[in-house]
């Protein structure tokens, strides 16, 4: 298998692609699986059922110790009736036409029936690592020259940064799901990956980490922003579970304000302050 068995490249991975993994073992390596079941056991999946062992064979009966003699004669003749009744149907072989089995009609019409493959469409959750690396070179160059100065609390940044940008691309490509009606079976668990890599976020944000007043600003805006997500990614996944429409315009407002706060990130958009008064006075 391509993939590490790092903690952070088999929580990334879907629980699907983990459970073909478990159901799998004997075409991956053992550490390979060992640590797929711990990921699935901790996303509280059901794990497969184990083999269950053959049925042992039944054992011999027991012969009785001793066997009562008999007389030669008593001993012999079952042989010789056995022999000549096979020598009978040996004769009556020989001298009898054979036909050929025909197969009955049906066994016959469901063996030339042809094979249907059936396909299911399914669309596996990209990782994002190529665009986040990019958005997190761009937030680097967008810090002040003093903060990038403080190398420290830099890296610290662009590891949150990292984070969230996992989070919120995945985010953004289930709701644009939503929004086509390109939802798949898979979805809900894609669902439940992108709600652990947002977790994966706000547990480290609850630390603090020494950054500067720059960096913890734009914390708060990421915080923001993938509270947002956490919420709608909730709201789909239950609405799909109901056979329900899955984008509303409720959601559709708290989609673009989750995009507002990722483009004020990179410095692309600037929200405004919300209207205050009589809206007749304005």
């Amino acid at each position: 298998m391509a993939a590490s068995s790092t903690p952070d490249s088999f929580l990334q991975k879907p629980t699907e692609e983990l459970l073909f993994l478990v159901q799998n073992p004997e075409l991956y390596h053992p550490s390979l699986v060992a640590e797929a079941g711990r990921e699935l056991r901790r996303r509280g999946a059901s794990l497969p059922p184990p083999p269950t062992p053959e049925a042992t064979a039944a054992p011999e009966s027991a012969y009785p110790e001793s066997v009562p003699e008999t007389s030669a004669g008593a001993r012999w003749w079952p042989a010789g009736v056995l022999a000549a009744a096979v020598l009978g149907l040996g004769w009556w072989g020989l001298h009898t036409p054979t036909k050929p089995a025909t197969p009955p009609a049906s066994v016959a019409a469901k063996k030339a029936e042809p094979i249907v493959l059936e396909a299911v469409k399914t669309e596996r959750l990209p990782d994002f690592e190529a665009k986040t690396a990019a958005q997190v070179a761009e937030l680097r160059r967008l810090l002040p020259a003093a903060d990038r100065a403080d190398t420290t609390a830099t890296g610290r940044y662009l590891r949150m940064a990292r984070r969230y940008w996992l989070a919120e691309n995945a985010a953004a490509h289930l709701t644009s799901q939503a929004r086509t009606g390109a939802v798949t079976a898979v979805f809900p668990g894609q669902v439940d990956l992108t709600l652990e890599r947002i977790t994966w976020f706000m547990r480290a944000k609850a630390y603090n980490q020494h950054l500067t007043a720059t960096m913890e600003e734009r914390l708060n805006l990421m915080q923001q922003g993938l509270t947002l997500r956490r919420s709608s990614l909730q709201v789909f996944k239950s609405r799909y579970e109901a056979q329900m429409q899955l984008l509303d315009p409720q959601e559709e407002k708290v989609n673009q304000e989750a995009i507002g706060l990722a483009e004020e990130l990179r410095g692309h958009y600037q929200r405004k302050q919300p209207l205050r008064g009589n809206i007749t006075e304005l």
